[in-house]
């Protein structure tokens, strides 16, 4: 197992579901407002509706998913322990962001408890399908 590789995977993986997250929720706020946002008041006023809210824990689910099978993929051994590893670095800082964290106020705490209640098994499931996928080939 390569430390640098293994770092790498686990950084990558949490990087990824980042960019995912940030840049869906950006676009659908953004459209769903109709228009440019002025502030994070009024950014948030959107982003809180039901139906966001019910896509937020849809799309965090599925990119935690992608984000624990490329963890899984790019550390190429000992899939699980690295998906483990990225799914509990991604726990701890949705969880320090959400209770610490600037913004922490403007996200209702049932979305906030849901968000970290999925994501790290989410990372899981994704780092579990891609080890079974690179056993199935051996």
């Amino acid at each position: 197992m390569n430390p640098v590789r293994s770092l790498v995977a686990v950084l990558g993986g949490i990087l990824l579901i980042s960019v995912l997250v940030e840049v869906l929720e950006f676009t659908l706020v953004s459209a769903r407002a109709g228009g440019a946002i002025g502030d994070m008041t009024q950014y948030f006023a959107v982003r809180n509706r039901p139906e966001m809210i019910g896509a937020k824990l849809v799309y965090t689910t599925l990119a935690a998913l992608l984000g624990g099978y490329m963890t899984a993929k790019v550390a190429g051994s000992r899939e699980m322990l690295h998906g483990g590893a990225a799914a509990l670095v991604q726990t701890a800082a949705l969880a320090w962001g959400f209770t610490a964290g600037e913004y922490a106020a403007f996200t209702p705490g049932w979305t906030r408890v849901a968000l970290v209640a999925l994501t790290g098994p989410a990372m899981l499931v994704g780092a579990s399908v891609r080890g079974r996928a690179a056993r199935s080939r051996t």
